[in-house]
């Protein structure tokens, strides 16, 4: 090499280096609103280029975490590892970090992923998913012959070229069962050894879940929630303002009630397992302990005194749920719509005297009786099977309202919700059919709206 060639190479290393810092610099100070400003089509061909570009400063990166790596430069500054360095001077998670530092590694024998990679044809995620891949057979695989592994690289890089990262792991564990087929319980994804199932209360009163399920459990799962989990617009056609995740808690919440309303599971403690609430007559129909509206106060009644409070702080809350302990008024008041009642007698210092039978709030007469009336979830645009749905009193059970079928209307979960909280109102026209007041955000005159099951159906009483 001449000193010519030399002097070009070191010319050529300071210009790159200028220019990245130079395009850095020019996107740092681009305003956000110029973006507002572009034209449809050079807003999507922008967008493109950017995420081009994106996956050549990745790949440049990841070359020159690999040169790092091999010169052990990390420890140097004083770092246990690459992986550490970098998420003590990048601030990069530590995960993250090490996968970075792993397909930089990796990138060094798959030499058409990184030049895909370099040129930004492919994302740092797309040669990750490949790295990962190819690791996983080159472990199960060791005695595969070069070529297999070469055709097992490219038929990845083609994958990656077409779809989403999530394609390629899933197209690499494709590869996997094809060229090793593992004994059962041998595939860390079809291991039932491993999975797991916790469930805690939050500090906030929140029921947490966290997860780690095999292949077929998972599966199950999705084939139980999917196609209870499609968005459902409002009757007025507006779309469904819920995440995929809102939707899918609300379905799954659907199932744990068709589940303990069934009656099929095991019993504890002598009875089938079932939601219990614990509350007083009193207290369900609003007329228990004083409590202070804050927000709201009445200014015809009393302030409070330090009395007042003591006597309200020093009680237990009068709704307590088995397991998760204090409940709102209002999802108590809820739940009682449509409940298995127990009645006990207290005597004045609480301890039961007598237990009567348990009987249904809403019974199964009565219940058929609703289902042919309203057919399923009675709110308009809903229409959810009877199966799914609660009997909701239009005058609460707890304050005195009758259970008869002309103080009863059928909700699902989600809309039991929206009565309960006041967005929305219900009562029986003239047609003892269940009538619906929509919010004023939706229809500032509040006109009524028939049942979902009597769309069509021209006023109400």
């Amino acid at each position: 090499m001449t000193s010519g060639e030399v002097l070009l190479m070191s010319v050529s290393r300071t210009s790159v280096l200028f220019m990245l810092s130079w395009v850095v610099k020019q996107y740092a100070r681009w305003p956000a609103s110029d973006a507002a400003a572009l034209a449809h089509q050079e807003l999507i061909t922008t967008f493109a280029e950017v995420v081009q570009a994106r996956a050549v400063l990745d790949g440049v990166a990841s070359r020159m975490i690999g040169e790092i790596e091999r010169r052990e430069l990390a420890k140097q500054f004083g770092a246990t590892s690459t992986g550490a360095w970098l998420t003590g001077s990048a601030r990069i998670d530590a995960g993250p970090a090490r996968r970075m530092v792993a397909t930089a590694a990796a990138l060094d024998s798959l030499l058409q992923v990184s030049a895909q990679l370099g040129v930004g044809e492919i994302s740092v995620e797309h040669a990750e998913a490949i790295a990962g891949s190819v690791a996983a057979i080159d472990t199960a695989c060791p005695n595969l012959p070069e070529v297999g592994r070469e055709v097992a690289v490219q038929t990845l890089l083609d994958v990656a070229l077409a779809d989403p990262p999530a394609a390629v792991r899933r197209k690499g564990r494709e590869l996997l069962l094809a060229l090793h087929p593992p004994e059962l319980g041998d595939d860390p994804a079809e291991d039932t050894d491993r999975n797991r199932f916790d469930v805690a209360v939050g500090r906030n009163g929140r029921g947490m879940i966290r997860g780690d399920l095999d292949a077929a459990t998972y599966e199950k799962l999705l084939t139980a929630l999917n196609p209870l989990s499609k968005p459902r617009p409002e009757s007025d056609g507006v779309r469904d303002a819920r995440t995929a995740s809102q939707r899918r808690v609300d379905r799954f919440a659907d199932l744990l009630d068709a589940y303990l309303g069934s009656g099929v599971g095991p019993t504890e403690g002598g009875v089938r397992p079932h939601l219990t609430l614990t509350a007083s007559a009193r207290d369900l129909a609003g007329c228990g302990a004083f409590i202070h509206d804050l927000d709201g106060p009445d200014p015809e009644t009393t302030e409070p005194d330090r009395g007042s409070y003591e006597d309200l702080f020093v009680q237990a809350w009068p709704f307590q749920l088995a397991w998760m302990g204090p409940l709102s008024a209002e999802a108590a008041q809820m739940l009682a719509c449509d409940c298995d009642l127990t009645r006990i007698i207290l005597d004045g210092k609480e301890v039961p005297l007598n237990v009567g039978r348990t009987e249904r709030v809403i019974g199964p007469y009565l219940r058929k009786a609703l289902v042919v009336r309203d057919h399923g979830c009675a709110m308009p645009g809903c229409g959810r099977p009877a199966a799914w749905c609660e009997g909701h009193h239009i005058v609460p059970w707890a304050q005195g309202g009758e259970t008869k079928l002309s103080n009863l209307v059928l909700l699902c979960r989600v809309h039991h919700a929206a009565i309960h909280k006041a967005l929305w109102e219900v009562f029986l026209g003239d047609d003892d059919h269940p009538w619906f007041i929509p919010p004023p955000m939706m229809d500032p005159q509040r006109r009524p709206v028939p049942a979902n099951n009597r769309r069509g159906t021209r006023a109400a009483a």
